[in-house]
């Protein structure tokens, strides 16, 4: 199925394994909310019809639903990744996490897959933090990445270069987990670009 905003009736009428009829019988009867294109066609936003199946108790089919956001935590020590990933996962938001224990690698995970988030810490070995969020910004397709950087170093240099190679935020360790999570959720749900 086509990864559209509005879906047409019969499109709606096959997810929902019914007549198109009854598809339009819904909306006639507001239980489903829908537009009409000038053409006289009807349209349902992808979200109204994922309510619409909620309210009803329909199953849901996994191509409807968006995918979980996807962050990706990026530090040399596990046990870090593993604290985050936890952090990260703790609310009630599903949230899917992946982790990198070097900047090379997490280059090649965002190659594979552009993250939501990425949580970069600045001192790794090899290529660091500053250097990853360099390259980052300077790729078109992925400038827009949002950042979170992360640093046991609490030199306000450290700070300054990174939020000026593009970071969008700053976290010196230890830091409080609950605002950490809350403003990673925040700058994940802002608009893009900046």
């Amino acid at each position: 199925m086509p990864r559209r905003s509005y879906l047409t009736t019969f499109e709606i009428s096959q997810i929902c394994e019914v007549n198109p009829t009854t598809v339009q019988n819904w909306v006639k009867e507001k239980k489903l909310k829908a537009h009409a294109t000038p053409g006289g066609h009807r349209r349902v936003r992808r979200e109204d019809l994922i309510r619409f199946m909620k309210e009803f108790g329909m199953p849901i089919p996994a191509e409807l639903e968006e995918p979980p956001p996807f962050v990706l935590i990026v530090d040399d020590e596990k046990d870090v990744i593993e604290l985050l990933t936890s952090v990260m996962q703790s609310g009630e938001e599903d949230i899917e996490v992946a982790g990198a224990q070097s900047g090379v690698d997490a280059l090649l995970i965002i190659g594979e897959r552009k993250p939501d988030l990425v949580v970069l810490d600045i001192m790794m070995p090899g290529m660091d933090g500053i250097e990853v969020c360099q390259k980052l910004k300077s790729s078109p397709v992925t400038k827009n990445l949002r950042i979170v950087a992360i640093s046991g170093d609490h030199d306000p240099n450290v700070r300054g270069r990174i939020l000026a190679a593009g970071a969008d935020l700053f976290f010196a360790k230890p830091f409080d987990m609950i605002s950490f999570r809350d403003e990673c959720l925040n700058l994940m749900r802002s608009p893009r670009g900046r």
